[in-house]
């Protein structure tokens, strides 16, 4: 796993001009010296800094130079060390249009596609990305063994449907007026992307499966949505008995389910079962925020839902433009209100789609919420500390043998040293306001000057 050439060689992938290393073996010990330390945790930066890293741990962190013998010295001249960043929402696999990948992609199509999004995901600085649908098992199980290079993924295999739910991608002239038909899939479902179950025997089937198959969490449409076009968004999805079954099954595992949801009605009935991720959920009221801080639940919001720029959107339907302009404007104080009431609230860039487009979103995300909930700092302690709190729910199922999304004494070494300072200046991790304006083809971010995951240097740019 260590052997990054190896990686490069099994992928056919050229990383030399992002500056990977390509030594065939990497030193054991890393010495980060004179950085200036963002924790993941505390609202500033700890100067003058060194940071030991041993193995894939960070073993010391120590204002007072560190014993450097037999370590590879990285000296950071002043800049800033920080956590791998983290997405807590993302769809790896789903990597074209909706309407191209149902009518003209197989699972071959998007696999060999997601090495790409993979690996942009990690030159990006992403350390962690959770797949909030999709069938990424074996991208997860290829990153992990250093076959191919990306991000430590936790997959949630098909995210699970009912039956006109937001995972019911069916077009009109597929076969759909008896429940009997046993044609009746999408290529969505027989992709794995999702799986549509009605009743607890299917919802727990559904579940299990996933489970099988490797899924560090489970994913559950609640509630209606944008990208779908049978399930309007009020609506709510899935009876108590199967979202209560869905938590149980997961729980008998040792995980958790997370929710596409939107409405009050929803997550009410979510947190009734124990349900401890609310994705998206714009449309909830204060009292419900209320409710989730209580209950130590999580939402994870890609806050561009509620942008004034979606409505720019070349792919936006004409006839829901008013619409976007007018939830914009209702639930603008959304990410206000969930800091307000203390909810924790984890970074989401719901990439999905074409690789380009769903790139420029996620460094227009980064720079938007920073707009949406006031500082630089707490949507990087999103990105960060709280997302790593996150992940841990897995519990048993976690990928990741350690602590993720801060720099401390026995978390794992998931680092990035960036040319400038993230709490006043986004744009050094690639935050930018430009969304559908901005150059159409992926760059690097060049003031990401190191990479490091699991104690593996993947970009190093450092004379």
């Amino acid at each position: 796993m260590r052997s990054v050439s190896r990686i490069f060689a099994l992928v056919l992938l050229s990383l030399m001009s992002s500056g990977a290393i390509a030594d065939e073996a990497q030193p054991n010990r890393i010495l980060f010296r004179n950085v200036n330390l963002f924790n993941g945790v505390d609202d500033r930066l700890l100067t003058q800094h060194h940071v030991l890293v041993e193995g894939n741990k960070i073993v010391k962190v120590s204002a007072n130079p560190i014993n450097s013998e037999g370590a590879l010295i990285i000296n950071g001249e002043g800049r800033t060390l920080m956590p791998g960043l983290i997405d807590g929402h993302a769809h790896v696999m789903i990597n074209a249009h909706f309407d191209t990948v149902e009518k003209d992609m197989d699972l071959g199509d998007i696999s060999i596609r997601s090495i790409r999004v993979a690996e942009r995901f990690l030159m990006d600085g992403f350390t962690s990305v959770r797949d909030m649908g999709g069938p990424a098992f074996a991208l997860a199980r290829n990153i992990e063994s250093g076959r191919i290079i990306g991000p430590r993924i936790y997959p949630s295999g098909g995210f699970i449907s009912q039956t006109s739910g937001h995972g019911d991608f069916r077009d009109r002239g597929d076969p759909g007026f008896s429940q009997h038909d046993a044609g009746d899939l999408s290529n969505f479902e027989r992709m794995g992307i999702g799986n549509v179950a009605n009743g607890v025997p299917e919802v727990l089937s559904a579940v299990r499966l996933n489970l099988r198959n490797g899924a560090t969490q489970i994913k559950i449409m609640a509630g209606g949505g944008g990208s779908s076009r049978f399930d309007p968004i009020d609506t709510t999805q899935f009876s108590e008995a199967e979202v209560c079954a869905a938590v149980e099954a997961a729980a008998d595992w040792g995980t958790y389910v997370a929710a596409h949801v939107f409405t009050d009605r929803a997550v009410n009935r979510l947190l009734d079962c124990g349900v401890k991720t609310m994705e998206h959920g714009f449309f909830i009221s204060e009292d419900t925020m209320k409710r989730i801080a209580k209950a130590g639940a999580f939402v994870v919001p890609q806050m561009w839902g509620i942008s004034p720029d979606l409505a720019r959107n070349p792919l936006m339907p004409a006839a829901k433009i008013p619409m976007v302009k007018a939830l914009g404007e209702q639930y603008a104080d959304f990410g206000e209100k969930l800091l307000k009431h203390k909810v924790k609230v984890v970074f989401a860039s719901d990439y999905v789609g074409v690789p380009e487009d769903a790139e420029r979103a996620r460094r227009y995300e980064i720079w938007w919420r920073t707009q949406k909930f006031g500082s630089n700092f707490e949507v990087l302690r999103q990105m960060t500390s709280v997302a790593g709190e996150m992940l841990a729910l897995s519990g048993p199922r976690n990928p990741a043998k350690g602590k993720l999304g801060v720099v401390e004494e026995g978390a794992l070494a998931d680092l990035i040293l960036i040319d400038g300072n993230p709490l006043e200046d986004i744009s050094v991790i690639g935050g930018t306001d430009k969304w559908f304006d901005a150059e159409p083809e992926y760059r690097p971010i060049e003031t990401l000057v190191v990479i490091m995951k699991d104690g593996v240097i993947y970009k190093n740019i450092l004379p």
